[in-house]
């Protein structure tokens, strides 16, 4: 950051994000009496949707457009102006904002691109762009955005070409913030198709001055923002951004995430877009985790979610109640469940029982098919729908069923189907999913669920996307307080550490590991092995070695005095070919047999820090990956919890006749990496225990490797 930029954000601004969505007096400075023109386009949307306050076009060729009076310049507008739109060439742009200064305009609204996402060129002129407004007291929204919705406001400062179709804005709770606009205009399109409504969205573009952060904050504060959600490609203050997902938790205000960046692709995609680097996935997945975040993977999935919890609807498990008109269609509803990580549950006796009056006794289990209910069985006057309403209202008050789908096909009398889903739903707390597969036959359920603002799926693969989101949503957990007093030993150098300091390290922690003894010189290493009693294993010693194994510097299985000579010989060979000509010495330690090996860990990620890590380990690490991670300090729930995310997680609970881990040592050992990781302040960089023998219920380091910064 240049210094005229840093001087110039540490000016005070006048308005509030709240007050900036808010306008009393709005200018679009470029408008146009052209709606082929973005400045035309946008005016129409302003005049339609008027807000509570005055409009000013800005056009020094034009006296009136769309029945306005139009003004030369910002300096002509008879009142203040809160809300600048500029609309203007790349080239004339700093000079609108020069003009908002000297209007002493609260907000500019920047739609206009070629700025920071173009190279150093745009960046450069960005921050000069930043600077000017900051120092005039004028926050900036963009460059490079779509504008903003309020429509509690009635403000519709967007070029989005939707806000063209609707007669009304659709107002509502779900907030969004977002990173690029063109996904902001397609949540509002396919939110008006399933009847879907909104508090405000806002598209961020290059975040120069105001940026996702403050807009998320606005959200969760905001009391008509029921659900807050965030299209995001990038961290820009991830110490902030982790401070709100914990207090969306505080207050109990839903959170939906969709991001881009997962993969290098995605990476690359997000820079050249917006300007914004993306972070590491897996450290963003776990905070937000951490934070008990919904995670979806499209943004069609996540304005679904977000539809399902704005009507204050919870997963309570993984069990899926499944429905359907079709046998076939619910066959391949239960079919798909395992992929999506959700189970199909067994409903209990008084759930069967309630069932009695509507299907037959051999029809009484998940997934039910409508085609079996009996049409003639008496109604119950608190759920419509008849025999339909009475299977659904039941099996979705069975405690196993956390979450309903249901899948109507090309059946008669759809009417009693989506009647019935709208009056359970109202009875029930937990969600209940509505695809319609039924092509154009099913345009009159589909427009009955609009209408209500239920929403939609067309497809069962979406359907179970998001069923799956919601259920596997983690419960926010504050951060664990320190399980034990943890601190780094005296004399550790900085840099990757011999394995004997990294083992020193482990011990401090209360991890224990392999019995071991450090050696010399080969002498030293053959009284060691008979102190321990063969087999051992023996490694080189020395700071320059980071991946032993790589350069053939570790022999296992090691029985003798000659054996152990001979080991060592070879052990400084293979360094000498490496390019290391003198060791520090021998590491060795005794040789133990594993039920399982795990990989525990500390990486230091730098947006959002120490985060501790476990997954499978040995050779499986790179085969696999099948790690889980969470940021440090973690709690001992927490640690059992990631335990049980594992893949692999059967080899710890007596996979074909092994011995079951003792879970709560590992958890243990993982409770304590953390404190450690929190302990050491930002020294600790990265720590590997690679392998972690599990050997029923002990388990114990046989290496370890850290890295130290000063």
């Amino acid at each position: 950051m240049n210094p005229t930029l840093k001087a110039a954000l540490a000016v005070m601004p006048n308005q509030t994000v709240r007050e900036i969505l808010h306008p009393k007096n709005v200018a679009i400075v470029g408008a146009s009496g052209s709606e082929e023109k973005w400045g035309g386009r946008l005016l129409r949307y302003m005049v339609k949707h008027k807000h509570d306050g005055a409009l000013y076009p800005i056009n020094a060729r034009a006296t009136e457009l769309m029945g306005l009076p139009a003004y030369a310049t910002l300096h002509d507008c008879p009142g203040p102006v809160d809300l600048a739109i500029l609309l203007v060439p790349r080239e004339h742009v700093l000079a609108a904002v020069e003009d908002c200064v000297a209007k002493r305009v609260g907000c500019a609204l920047c739609i206009t691109a070629g700025f920071a996402e173009t190279g150093p060129a745009g960046r450069e002129a960005e921050e000069h762009l930043v600077a000017v407004a900051r120092n005039g007291r004028v926050r900036l929204i963009g460059p490079n955005c779509m504008g903003l919705l309020n429509t509690h406001h009635h403000l519709a400062a967007t070029t989005g070409v939707v806000i063209g179709s609707l007669n009304t804005l659709p107002a509502g709770g779900i907030g969004l913030a977002s990173q690029s606009g063109a996904l902001m205009g397609t949540m509002l399109s396919r939110g008006v198709d399933i009847g879907a409504s909104f508090s405000c969205m806002v598209s961020v573009g290059n975040q120069s001055d105001l940026d996702l952060n403050d807009f998320f904050e606005y959200l969760i504060d905001d009391p008509k923002t029921e659900v807050a959600c965030l299209y995001m490609e990038g961290v820009k203050d991830a110490a902030r951004f982790t401070a709100l997902l914990a207090r969306a938790a505080a207050v109990g205000k839903p959170v939906c995430i969709c991001k881009s960046g997962r993969s290098e692709a995605g990476v690359r995609a997000a820079i050249s877009h917006t300007a914004s680097m993306a972070g590491a996935w897996p450290a963003f997945e776990a905070t937000c985790r951490r934070w008990g975040v919904y995670l979806f993977e499209t943004i069609y999935d996540l304005l679904q979610g977000a539809q399902i919890l704005q009507q204050g609807k919870r997963a309570t498990s993984l069990g899926v109640g499944v429905f359907s008109g079709s046998g076939g269609g619910g066959a391949l509803l239960a079919d798909a469940l395992e992929a999506a990580g959700l189970e199909l549950p067994e409903l209990g006796v008084a759930t069967q029982e309630g069932l009695a009056a509507v299907l037959p006794a051999t029809h009484r289990q998940l997934p039910l098919d409508f085609g079996m209910l009996n049409a003639m069985a008496v109604p119950d006057p608190d759920v419509a729908g008849g025999a339909v309403g009475i299977a659904l209202d039941r099996a979705m008050a069975d405690p196993a069923v956390g979450v309903g789908v249901l899948m109507l096909t090309t059946q008669p009398q759809q009417e009693r189907v989506f009647e019935a889903t709208l009056s359970v739903a109202k009875r029930s707390s937990k969600p209940l999913l509505f695809i319609q597969g039924a092509g154009n036959h099913g345009d009159p359920a589909r427009k009955a669920l609009r209408a209500a603002g239920y929403g939609y799926f067309d497809s069962p693969h979406d359907a179970l996307k998001v069923a799956g989101v919601l259920a596997k949503r983690a419960t926010p957990e504050p951060l664990a307080a320190a399980a034990v007093d943890l601190r780094l030993p005296d004399g550790l150098p900085t840099g990757y550490l011999t394995e004997p300091d990294a083992r020193r390290l482990l011990e401090a922690a209360g991890i224990p590991t392999t019995r071991w003894k450090l050696a010399t010189d080969a002498a030293a290493a053959v009284a060691a092995a008979s102190e321990l009693a063969c087999p051992v294993a023996i490694k080189a010693v020395s700071g320059r070695i980071v991946h032993k194994s790589d350069v053939g510097a570790v022999r296992l299985n090691v029985s003798g005095d000659e054996a152990v000579r001979a080991a060592c010989m070879a052990i400084t060979a293979a360094a000498r070919t490496a390019g290391v000509e003198s060791l520090d010495g021998f590491l060795v330690t005794e040789m133990c047999k594993a039920d399982t090996e795990l990989i525990l860990g500390l990486q230091h990620d730098p947006d959002f820090g120490p985060m501790v890590m476990v997954g499978a380990g040995g050779v499986l690490v790179e085969l696999l990956k099948d790690v889980q991670l969470a940021p440090a300090p973690v709690s001992h729930a927490s640690a059992l919890s990631m335990l049980g995310a594992l893949k692999s997680r059967a080899l710890l609970t007596g996979f074909r006749g092994r011995p079951a881990a003792n879970l709560n040592a590992i958890a243990d050992a993982m409770v304590r990496l953390g404190t450690l990781a929190v302990a050491s302040q930002g020294r600790l960089r990265e720590l590997d225990i690679n392998p972690l023998f599990v050997a029923g219920d002990k388990i114990v380091a046989a290496d370890a490797r850290a890295l130290l910064a000063d």
